[in-house]
């Protein structure tokens, strides 16, 4: 049960860092620029329910794991160096989710708006929506670093 639990976690995390790494540093960018609107939504009706379903499946069995090591470990998770790293790690992936959930609502409201249907897309929209996706993978990279410390503490 440990190694399922372990293999779900690896793989859905893998998928989540690496799609939205993908998705928001190269893919997005290049289709903003070009003003490719019917490509934008396609994508995002395949990305979304994709990093969606790996976030909580990374989640889910992160927080079995963690639960199977607290387990092992009775007491305080804080006092150790590595139950730190997996509490901040924990909350730097529901913020990244978060992140992304409020980003996803962001740009459906303003396609709903009209806005996509226009010719251009305002700037100030294109810069913000950009920075939420990439404070979004900061977030998760931050927790891949502090999972990485938190194995080898």
């Amino acid at each position: 049960m440990k190694i399922a639990v372990a293999l779900i976690h690896i793989f859905f995390a893998t998928i989540w860092l690496g799609s939205s790494f993908f998705y928001a540093v190269i893919l997005l960018p290049v289709i903003d620029r070009a003003d490719q609107w019917v490509l934008t939504r396609s994508l995002r009706a395949v990305m979304t329910p994709l990093l969606a379903l790996s976030a909580l499946a990374t989640i889910v069995s992160g927080l079995v794991m963690m639960v199977q090591l607290h387990g092992l470990h009775p007491g305080s998770f804080a006092h150790t160096r590595w139950g730190s790293s997996l509490e901040i790690g924990a909350l730097a992936s529901v913020a990244a989710l978060g992140l992304a959930f409020v980003g996803e609502s962001r740009s459906r409201r303003h396609e709903a708006a009209g806005s996509a249907a226009q010719p251009g897309r305002s700037e100030a929209f294109a810069r913000g929506e950009h920075l939420l996706r990439l404070t979004a993978l900061a977030l998760l990279l931050a927790a891949l670093a502090t999972m990485a410390v938190a194995r080898y503490s």
